[in-house]
């Protein structure tokens, strides 16, 4: 007996109507020290990003001037950021330094922060922070320490925000001068991440590196910025405008460093960091239409293909008012992921910006679902592609084949020298003549094959290169604003030879007739010819016929004696061997 099941799907319960809602109950959010762990965790997950919203609260304070200074392990468990911006009074700190949310920045284009969680950038990294902060004409600085700690238990996690103690302040008299203005805040307690930075100098450094990345700071000597303002003078010159509008000098100390102001940090600084081909230049204004209003957005930037994909520059860096806020970025380009690896770069997105919304709260990435973000996207999405198929994929097609052909002629000419050596080895003892001179005939009428005139056939620029050649003999670039490949051959590639009996022989390749002889030996001059018209060769003197023919040749001049077997079985040699 089979049993069925009826199911009810209840109607779904309407809304009140928006003229019924204020008949009932107003709900409020209860806020819970637990958002302030998570907020901060969350928002804040690298020291430099930390290091970064602080830096940006000064700059937005005034500063005209950010020292950060990282301490020593030994003398002191402590780091400190201290700025030249309008400071602080009491009344100041609690309704605007301690406010969570509801930033007064909030849709001002002139500030870099909007949303209101500032204080809580650096307590992830210690136990407690110390501010001290003045503005001018006070007789007093306010000293506040904040010490709520970033792990809570389940009872402080429930316990209502606003009862929540967060810290204490105070102010006290200030023995400086009344006109002084600053905010420095002291970061004690500190996590095993900040105190490697103070004690392993490839961790400071590694962080000097991110936040020349991604703070708004000047730029100073850009290679790239030479090269590119060649070509496009009014794009370098929009973006270094960009920078000197936003941006503010930071000084660094620590224990490996005396204080050093930080210049932006592009891709090329490094002499290991190198592209290859031109640099493709960004510019374009876009236009959004919005609730009836029109903005315009500027993407402005460059795009490089590097020499050596280095993980820490695949993708694009994208900045606002300066500010790297994604990193490694794609916009959202999945394909090809191999070639994705060696493209760099930088975005600008200047003009009517919405910041506000086109930010995520963590400053480290775009919110896919903002217009702006769409309409940016769709056109950076395009210039990737189009860059990704003419200055990545195609070169490095061509640079695949050009490396095969080089790597078959670099095989037989070993091969042919490996077969002359062994025929020396086998003769009786060389009377210092070489080998038996064939005397077959000549190739000297004939055209002879130059391996550079070959290569530069398939689409390379070659020139020969003595010193610091790879093992291979060889080296393959294209170098920065070219459209041709470049082929580095050492002069054994250039000029071959193979040296049998103790001397010396060039290795020549002439096109002859298909009746002359496949190979001419001869002593003067010392010379291997090769007949690339002989079927045994073929037209391509690269073919591993070349060695074949060789082998015969040898084995044909070599002393015969009256021992027919023997020299049988040393052919057979010299054919297994090539």
């Amino acid at each position: 007996m089979t049993s069925s099941r009826s199911f009810v799907v209840a109607e779904p319960t309407a809304l009140p109507s928006t003229d019924s809602r204020s008949k009932g109950n107003t709900l409020h959010y209860t806020a819970r020290a637990g958002l302030l762990s998570e907020l901060s965790r969350q928002t804040y997950d690298s020291l430099y990003k930390a290091l970064r919203e602080s830096i940006l609260n000064g700059i937005d304070a005034g500063a005209t001037q950010v020292d950060l200074d990282l301490g020593d392990l030994v003398a002191g468990d402590e780091i400190s950021l201290t700025d030249n911006g309008e400071g602080m009074d009491l009344e100041a700190l609690r309704s605007a330094f301690m406010s969570l949310g509801g930033s007064a920045k909030y849709e001002d284009d002139q500030k870099f922060g909007r949303i209101g969680i500032g204080s809580l950038a650096l307590l992830t990294y210690g136990t407690e922070a110390v501010i001290e902060t003045k503005r001018e004409g006070m007789t007093s600085v306010v000293v506040a320490s904040l010490y709520h700690p970033q792990t809570l238990d389940r009872q402080q996690r429930s316990q209502a925000l606003h009862d929540f103690p967060a810290g204490i302040a105070e102010e006290t008299p200030y023995k400086g001068l009344a006109k002084d203005h600053f905010t420095r805040l002291r970061l004690k307690g500190l996590v095993p991440e900040v105190q490697r930075v103070q004690a392993d100098p490839s961790a400071f450094y590694e962080l000097l590196g991110q936040l020349r990345r991604v703070l708004p700071l000047p730029v100073g000597d850009s290679r790239l910025f030479d090269v590119l303002g060649g070509s496009e003078p009014e794009l370098v010159e929009l973006l270094r405008d960009q920078a000197d509008q936003w941006s503010v000098p930071v000084t660094v100390a620590s224990t490996f460093q005396a204080p050093m102001a930080l210049k932006r940090r592009t891709y090329g600084d490094d002499p290991d960091e190198t592209w290859s081909g031109a640099l493709q230049p960004l510019l374009k204004t876009l236009r959004v239409t919005q609730e009836g209003k029109s903005r315009k957005i500027i993407v402005a930037g460059y795009l490089a293909n590097q020499s050596k994909a280095a993980p820490g520059w695949s993708g694009l860096t994208a900045r606002v008012q300066n500010v790297a806020v994604e990193e490694r970025t794609f916009f959202d380009v999945e394909t090809d992921p191999g070639f994705r690896k060696y493209i760099t770069g930088e975005v600008f997105i200047l003009g009517e910006v919405d910041t506000d919304r086109l930010i995520n709260i963590n400053r480290t990435s775009f919110n896919r679902e903002c217009r702006d973000y769409g309409i940016i996207q769709r056109f950076v999405a395009n210039q990737l592609e189009t860059f990704k198929r003419r200055q990545v994929a195609d070169v490095q097609r061509q640079k695949v084949v050009l490396r095969r052909e080089v790597e078959r002629f670099r095989r037989v000419l070993q091969a042919i020298d490996d077969v002359a050596r062994r025929a020396g080895q086998v003769t009786a003892e060389p009377d210092g003549r070489g080998l038996p001179s064939s005397k077959n005939g000549s190739l000297a009428a004939f055209d002879e094959i130059d391996p550079k005139r070959y290569f530069r056939s398939l689409g390379a620029k070659v020139s020969v290169r003595q010193a610091g050649m790879p093992q291979s003999g060889y080296r393959l670039e294209m170098p920065e604003n070219s459209d041709c490949l470049r082929l580095q051959i050492a002069p054994a590639l250039a000029e071959p030879t193979a040296i049998a009996c103790g001397q010396t022989y060039r290795l020549a390749f002439r096109s002859g007739t298909a009746t002359a002889p496949p190979v001419i030996i001869k002593n003067r001059p010392r010379e291997v010819v090769f007949n690339l018209g002989h079927p045994a060769i073929g037209s391509d003197f690269i073919e591993e016929g070349a060695a074949m023919a060789l082998a015969l040749e040898i084995a044909y001049v070599l002393p015969r004696g009256d021992d027919a077997a023997a020299l049988y079985e040393q052919i057979l040699a010299f054919l297994a061997d090539t």
